[in-house]
């Protein structure tokens, strides 16, 4: 089968489409056709050797999340179906033909979304709506600060956010497209933080009070002003690959203290496993009932993966970028 791989940490040029074995499937395992499969700025990390391989010994086939038909189910799999539309993150790399995964992690795909849709769900959607849900609502804010809006957890954020009771939503992007974009999707405020004076805008629209949580995903001087913005006993939330890189200041600490404010860090693939599958359905029926809007346009080949790779690095992107595999 063909499969992308990543041979060293140089960038795209580190990436090598080749042909390799089909993987082998254990008992409690599935093996999936392919028919898409996510790209994420963790992997673009991965490239750069500043992000985990989980042991793997290089070269190895990348890719954490697939959409596809059900090929094959292992000897102890008695809930999946040869057939069946799953999305899910794969064990044995997910930028080939056929990926393999744990027949317990598998999340059916809703019959009105397509597959490139439907790989929107595993990282992007359940991170949306698990931060929410434990790292957000808990605080009962009445406003909220989302970065790169426009983006593939951006997205979610934004439309989660409204569904779920947030008065006031405040949406920082970097383009008149995604500007409109996140305003379309429910934002009640959106903010072009590539523009002097941004930080004015997001203090007007709470009446200069702050904001009540601030989910942090861009770094520098983003960050450092997005920091400030935060409401007395307010929270922000770092999340996030680009975040490993910057420290906290001694002036952020003492204003944690001095504003009886919260830090905290959220990372979804390292979530209790009972609180993602108690989640699952629940994201599923928001995804039904909202109905929420997903956006997967930017779709390649396995054949143009240092294409894809160079477009989500650009920052020019609304929404997923993907593997697309007919």
């Amino acid at each position: 089968m063909k499969a992308v791989l990543l041979t060293g940490f140089e960038g795209t040029n580190s990436l090598q489409v080749a042909d390799v074995p089909l993987p082998a499937f254990a008992a409690d395992e599935v093996l999936i056709k392919v028919k898409a499969a996510g790209i994420n700025y963790a992997e673009v990390e991965q490239i750069h050797g500043r992000y985990l391989t989980f042991g793997k010994e290089l070269p190895f086939v990348m890719g954490f999340e697939v959409s596809g038909m059900v090929s094959d189910v292992g000897s102890d799999v008695k809930s999946v179906n040869i057939g069946d539309r799953v999305t899910t993150f794969a064990l044995s790399g997910g930028f080939a033909e056929y990926a393999t995964a744990k027949a317990h992690a598998l999340i059916p795909i809703p019959g009105q979304l397509d597959y490139g849709e439907a790989i929107t769900i595993p990282l992007q959607g359940m991170t949306a709506y698990t931060m929410l849900k434990y790292q957000v609502l808990p605080c009962k804010p009445g406003s909220i600060l989302i970065q790169a809006a426009a983006g593939g957890v951006g997205i979610y954020l934004v439309q989660l956010a409204k569904a779920m009771g947030i008065k006031t939503v405040i949406a920082l992007a970097g383009s008149d497209e995604k500007l409109q974009l996140a305003t379309s999707l429910g934002a009640d405020a959106a903010i072009d933080y590539t523009q002097p004076g941004w930080a004015d805008k997001v203090k007007d629209a709470t009446y200069d009070k702050g904001v009540d949580v601030v989910l942090q995903m861009l770094t520098g001087k983003v960050g450092e002003e997005s920091f400030k913005l935060i409401a007395p006993g307010g929270r922000i939330v770092l999340f996030g690959a680009q975040n490993y890189h910057d420290t906290i200041t001694t002036e952020q600490v003492r204003q944690l203290i001095w504003q009886n404010q919260t830090l905290a860090g959220f990372a979804f693939p390292a979530l209790d496993p009972q609180k993602i599958q108690e989640s699952i359905p629940e994201l599923l029926e928001l995804i039904a009932k909202t109905p929420l809007r997903l956006f997967a346009q930017h779709a390649y080949s396995l054949d143009q993966a240092a294409e894809a790779f160079e477009l989500l690095q650009s920052r020019k992107t609304t929404g997923k970028v993907f593997f697309r595999l007919d």
